[in-house]
């Protein structure tokens, strides 16, 4: 069992938890164990019931002959990007889409079909794809995405100006439409929310340094390849959207 990796899996799966959106109802189980970077059995039992996330990390864990899903690799690979999503078959991906999260019972025919054709065009396993290219949301929600969807659940990046109690204010970007692509816009400010008051993360910020975050938390603190991953991989799941994004 990696506890570092299962501690990172805790930071970017509560803040969709807390609004009850993914996973069970567990929220203060999870505040508990995210803000105090811990991690058990018990955290596998909570993260295991997300039924979107647990498939993925299951699915690229298997691809690169890693035996606990959990792994720090893994968990970075959904959610931020590493080289690890290089190692999945399409067919594999493919599979995973139609059959483990059922997007052939729940989507029509032609917009499989659409998802599918995104595969082979360098569509890959992780969070930033699965947000700005599935439109219905596969948590507890078989809605339509909307672009403030997108934007609030996307992994976003910024660099912090600064912190204030349970506040971090930081210089990021917004997920827009313009010109009819969907793209980032100028820079703007956001400020964050630390998860919980005692957040331990929080004595490990300071200003300047470069933060991931979620449905309006940080999530963590990036370093430079890992902004550099994310940055990539978001570029991507972005330019695959565009390909035929409906307005």
């Amino acid at each position: 069992m990696d506890v570092t990796g299962l501690s990172l899996c805790t930071r970017y799966s509560y803040p969709p938890n807390s609004l009850s959106l993914c996973g069970p109802d567990k929220q203060e189980d999870l505040k508990w164990y995210s803000s105090n970077l811990q991690a058990d059995r018990g955290t596998v039992e909570i993260l295991t019931l997300f039924s979107t996330l647990y498939p993925y990390l299951r699915l690229i864990a298997e691809e690169n002959k890693i035996s606990d899903p959990f792994d720090k690799r893994v968990v970075e690979a959904y959610w931020i990007g590493n080289q690890l999503l290089k190692n999945i078959p399409l067919i594999r991906f493919a599979r995973h889409l139609s059959d483990k999260l059922l997007l052939r019972k729940k989507m029509k025919i032609a917009e499989l079909e659409k998802i599918m054709a995104k595969l082979v065009a360098g569509g890959l396993p992780y969070h930033a794809f699965h947000v700005t290219n599935i439109y219905k949301r596969t948590g507890h929600l078989n809605t339509p995405h909307t672009v403030e969807t997108m934007d609030a659940c996307i992994i976003n990046w910024g660099k912090i100006d600064m912190i204030r109690n349970n506040l971090v204010e930081v210089t990021t970007q917004s997920l827009q439409i313009i010109n009819k692509k969907l793209g980032f816009g100028k820079s703007i400010k956001r400020n964050l929310m630390l998860q919980g008051e005692k957040d331990i993360l929080k004595s490990q910020l300071k200003t300047g340094n470069f933060i991931s975050y979620h449905w309006g938390y940080v999530c963590d603190k990036l370093t430079s390849l890992q902004l550099h991953n994310l940055m990539k991989y978001t570029s991507l799941a972005l330019k695959l959207a565009n390909s035929d994004i409906a307005l």
